[in-house]
């Protein structure tokens, strides 16, 4: 009763995280191991192996070496001790980091254990990246009020106009979602500062033409307007602050609002590049003074800063989860996706399946043509395979020269039709010096498994697609093979 209570234990620590628990004896061999979604059965054949062997074959001789120092040590000593952040290159150059903790246990045994923390450390590695963006953010916008010219204004009005500020700048930073953003900025405009329309135009670099993308007060949604053409392109042309106090005075005025009477632009610059205009325009009611502009020039600076901000999180967004050659979906966005994608599918007991690809002969290809027209084929290849798959299906590159479908609420057999479909447009595909490959064109081989009728978890559904994918490999290539259907 005691080793069930021990063996549950155990299972309950290393499945809280992707771990392996091994106990060691005084000869450096494996008398005990636990693994994650792993049965001991599976396992068995590790009883007894040499661990450092195992440690040279996964991670190579110099960490092997350091692991192995520290093992010793933790013998000698008779004191935990632990290595955090341990970084690791895989055989298809992706970086995993591993926490190693060694525990001294009773006749010169030692306990180890591995928790794999790469989507801890990557996160921890992004927060920080924009934690410090932010900081520079809030450190500008106080430099932006502490350059505003108060001199003319009293008091109240100063603390009013401040705090209206101070709000849409507020509100603005808690999101980096551009579009949240202009509608949180010409709202507050309206609003908190009491002008009677705002609007943000964003300059379109092709075109030259400045678009409308927030506004409050103007009568057309898809306003495009020239550089150098209105009040608003000239404030782009000039660089400058432009206002005109009675719009109806004014040839240069594009009508565009039914209570506007004085009207200021203000160019968006970021660095030294013009990204867009802010336009306000006041009531007739509304008496604008010198600190009115220097205002709207201080908010000005912190909205072009604030987009700017916006599109490098999303642009940093994008890049973190793509693949930068083949623009497909990378292998830690596959681990996120697969993840939520199968606890929906057990959840619910719904479908889903899972193609595993790979380039045949990608070697003599690459040695054949060179590695900039192996890239242009990795490139052909990631393009045909999401042209010939379902909007809803995931597409990614796993490594090298392998991809990987995720294919939500789709049996085996409907995920092998599109399996084949894939595999004859690349068989078919004019790629260069394909004739040249072995079997007269560059082709793939593809494994495919399902859950559930295949795998009950992760670890397995990928092992089972791998293993169709490899009996493949061995026998004829381009060819789709169904995990159940492997001789």
């Amino acid at each position: 009763m005691n080793g069930q209570i021990y063996t549950v234990m155990l299972n309950t620590i290393v499945n809280a995280q992707p771990s392996v628990l091994v106990t060691l004896d005084a000869a450096g061999t494996i008398s005990h191991i636990y693994m994650t979604e792993r049965s001991q059965a599976s396992l068995a054949f590790l009883i007894g192996k040499n661990f450092a062997k195992l440690l040279r074959l996964i991670f190579g001789l110099k960490t092997t070496e350091l692991l192995c120092h520290t093992i010793n040590t933790c013998r000698l000593s008779q004191q935990q001790t632990t290595i955090s952040q341990l970084k690791h290159i895989t055989g298809k150059h992706l970086v995993e980091y591993f926490n190693c903790s060694f525990a001294p246990a009773p006749e010169q045994q030692v306990v180890v254990l591995f928790q794999k923390v790469t989507e801890n450390v990557l996160f921890q590695e992004e927060f920080c990246s924009i934690a410090e963006q932010h900081e520079t953010l809030n450190q500008d916008l106080c430099i932006a009020m502490a350059n505003l010219d108060f001199q003319l204004m009293d008091l109240e009005q100063a603390h009013k106009k401040l705090s209206a500020l101070y709000r849409i700048t507020s509100i603005v930073q808690k999101t980096v979602n551009e579009k949240e953003v202009l509608e949180e900025i010409v709202v507050g405009i309206t609003r908190e500062l009491g002008f009677a329309n705002a609007a943000i135009f964003l300059l379109d670099p092709t075109s030259q033409e400045l678009v409308n993308k927030a506004h409050r007060g103007y009568y057309n949604d898809q306003v495009r307007i020239m550089v150098g053409q209105g009040i608003i392109g000239n404030a782009a042309l000039s660089r400058e602050l432009i206002y005109v106090p009675n719009t109806k005075l004014e040839p240069r005025y594009i009508p565009g609002t039914s209570n506007g009477f004085s009207e200021i632009a203000i160019p968006l610059i970021v660095g030294d590049q013009v990204i867009g205009v802010l336009d306000v325009e006041a009531s007739e009611d509304h008496i604008l003074k010198e600190y009115d502009l220097n205002l709207l020039r201080s908010l000005a600076s912190q909205i072009a800063m604030t987009i700017a901000h916006a599109s490098h999180v999303t642009k940093a967004c994008v890049e973190a989860s793509t693949d930068g050659l083949t623009n497909v979906y990378n292998y830690r966005h596959f681990r996120n996706i697969f993840n939520q994608e199968f606890k929906r599918a057990t959840r619910y007991q719904r479908p889903l399946s899972l193609l595993m690809i790979d380039i045949d002969h990608f070697k003599h290809y690459n040695d054949l043509n060179g590695h900039l027209q192996g890239d242009d084929a990795l490139k052909a290849v990631a393009d045909l395979i999401r042209q010939h798959c379902r909007d809803t299906d995931f597409v990614f590159r796993y490594g090298g020269e392998e991809f990987v479908v995720l294919l939500p609420e789709t049996i085996v057999t409907q995920a092998h039709i599109i399996a084949e479909r894939i595999r004859q447009e690349i068989a078919g595909y004019p790629f260069q010096n394909g004739k040249a490959q072995p079997g007269g064109a560059l082709t793939v081989s593809i494994g495919i498994a399902g859950y559930p009728n295949d795998a009950y978890s992760e670890m397995e559904l990928i092992a089972c697609a791998d293993a169709a994918l490899y009996s493949v490999k061995r026998a004829d290539r381009n060819r789709s093979c169904l995990y159940s259907d492997q001789p």
